[in-house]
């Protein structure tokens, strides 16, 4: 149907509607006139067709629109297939065995990784009351970085700025 054609509002025979504004205009038609608006069902196929509630059952058997909804008779097998429930998703099989490349690499267990010392240079515990134990392998001197030094009040070089 074409978006300008008129048609007559069901709730106020009155009312010629263009077919584009049809809906808006039913809304607002059927708040304005509750009384009326009681007496007319909405078709279940299309909501633009409003008809007295005694000729709805006679209506939905010949609404036009009834054909678009139902499916030709090929297709209700598929129709029927797809109403079943899904079967459960099954994985595909796997084809790797970590267990089995496990064993066949026989790993040992690999010595601890620890920053900038190899295999033989293990530390001592900075604890150690070793004096064997040379002063970079014990634990540094907590100490702040603005509190290093001392005092001087310049401007640090850190600022490019070189003070008096």
């Amino acid at each position: 149907m074409e978006p300008d054609a008129l048609v007559q509002c069901p709730y106020d025979r009155s009312h010629q509607v263009r077919v584009s504004r049809l809906p808006y205009h039913l809304v607002r038609c059927q708040q304005n006139n509750p009384q009326v608006s009681r007496t007319l069902a909405t078709c279940p196929y299309n909501a633009r067709h409003r008809v007295p509630r005694g000729h709805l059952r006679s209506h939905v058997t010949s609404c036009p629109d009834r054909l678009l909804l139902e499916l030709p008779p090929e297709h209700e097998d598929t129709a029927r297939t797809a109403r079943e429930p899904p079967r459960a998703w099954q994985p595909p099989p796997c084809r790797e065995d970590w267990d089995a490349e496990l064993s066949e690499l026989e790993l040992e267990e690999p010595p601890p990784f620890i920053l900038k010392v190899t295999n033989g240079d293990l530390p001592v515990p900075c604890y150690s009351s070793d004096p064997a134990v040379p002063p970079e392998v014990t634990a540094p001197r907590r100490t702040r970085p603005w509190t290093a030094g001392p005092r001087t009040g310049t401007v640090g070089p850190w600022m490019g700025i070189e003070g008096p």
